[in-house]
């Protein structure tokens, strides 16, 4: 009961925040591939990493060789300094971040695995204002967010596994701006919010020889549908129809050991976002990543037998700001600490990623995160405990004649 209470608050506060960036007010900046914490501290890679209990169900085809049902989810915490270039004097800021990227749970039925996995799909969070020379105060925020749910089946099949999800997205993209000027009697206030939604699906394949395994998926097109309303301080204007449009995304990914010890994951992601507006251009993220996976009971020492890995991952963003588009560079590392049953374990990553550049669009951000994941805590298979205290009777005692 407590862990579904937990995994309960989870979810709620997943809905109540979003990953902040400066570059919010022309598109979404942030994205996730629906990777776990352990993926994301690995250079955002490991869709068809099969080699370990994988909580992260971007490719639907993704399996584990071992007969266990999976639960996962993780928090995404840290700060993002922001720098801009406006009539040539350079400003900064610096902004708290708070996420919860995914929640997911897979049980396994004999060759067949069935899955839900509820992540952040894409976010913008940000509020800034400014004192003009005539002493006016102008304030602007944003707040955007698609949020994804998908329903999960895949197939084994000795060592392909196919995979299909059902994929309902909705979301938000609400914006406000503020005018206080002092000759002024009244402010200037005017809101726009939008809110949209529509399903989709998923179709992906995991083929392994061994100890390597490749990887590809892709989730169709979708076009959100929903209602924009558009308020002032004087009007509030009739809703109008809104849409907001997704195109194809496709992945390949290749997983695979070097060496006993030694692991290697890369990912390529494609979005064809030309097919959509003239004035975006297709969008696509490289990562790759190694780790150390430690052979324990060959291992003297207590720090030679945590596991550990390092990766990059660079990604171009589909919309411009300040006359150019935005590129994404990302360094991440993380270690895992396993607990006392074999599913369980902490994930702990850090993420140093870099956004946009004020020689090119007046604005650049670096984000500094930590990452914390929980994989495992079974909360289906564990056997109810049904015994109680009761009354024995004794033997009875036979006499001889």
């Amino acid at each position: 009961m407590k862990r579904t209470i937990l995994i309960s608050l989870c979810l709620i506060a997943g809905m109540l925040w979003a990953g902040n960036s400066i570059f919010s007010y022309d598109g979404f900046p942030i994205q996730y591939y629906g990777l776990d914490i352990y993926s994301m501290g690995m250079g955002n890679t490991g869709t068809s990493d099969i080699f370990r209990f994988n909580s992260g169900y971007g490719n639907p085809a993704q399996f584990n060789r071992s007969n266990k049902t999976i639960f996962g989810t993780g928090m995404i915490l840290g700060y993002t300094r922001y720098k801009s270039e406006y009539q040539n004097q350079e400003r900064t800021f610096r902004d708290n971040s708070l996420d919860f990227p995914y929640f997911s749970i897979s049980v396994p039925v004999k060759q067949h695995r069935f899955g839900f996995q509820f992540n952040s799909f894409a976010t913008g969070l940000v509020e800034n204002q400014i004192i003009l020379p005539d002493s006016t105060l102008e304030r602007q925020d944003t707040d955007k967010y698609i949020y994804r749910a998908d329903l999960l089946y895949s197939y084994n099949y000795r060592n392909l596994s196919l995979g299909i999800s059902g994929n309902y997205y909705f979301g938000h993209d609400n914006r406000s701006f503020e005018q206080f000027a002092p000759h002024a009697t009244v402010p200037t206030t005017e809101s726009i919010k939008r809110d949209f939604k529509n399903p989709t699906f998923t179709i992906g394949a995991i083929q392994s020889i061994n100890n390597h395994a490749v990887g590809l998926h892709a989730t169709m097109p979708v076009t959100l549908k929903g209602e924009s309303i558009r308020r002032s301080f004087h009007t509030s204007e009739d809703s109008q129809d809104y849409e907001y449009k997704l195109p194809i995304m496709v992945t390949v990914s290749y997983t695979g050991y070097l060496n006993k010890q030694i692991k290697m994951a890369s990912d390529i992601s494609y979005q064809r976002y030309s097919d959509i507006s003239d004035d975006m251009r297709d969008s696509w993220k490289a990562g790759i990543g190694f780790a150390y996976e430690p052979e324990t009971e060959r291992q003297k020492y207590w720090w030679a037998k945590i596991p550990l890995r390092v990766g990059y991952s660079y990604r171009t963003l589909p919309f411009e700001t300040g006359g150019d588009y935005i590129e994404e560079n990302t360094l991440t590392a993380g270690l895992s600490l396993n607990l006392k049953s074999e599913i369980n374990s902490l994930d702990f990553a850090f993420q140093y990623q870099t956004r946009g550049s004020l020689e090119n669009n007046a604005l650049t951000e670096n984000a500094y995160m930590m990452l914390i994941g929980f994989t495992g805590f079974d909360i289906i298979s564990r056997a109810i405990d049904r015994t109680a205290p009761r009354d024995i009777p004794k033997a009875e005692e036979l006499k001889q004649w």
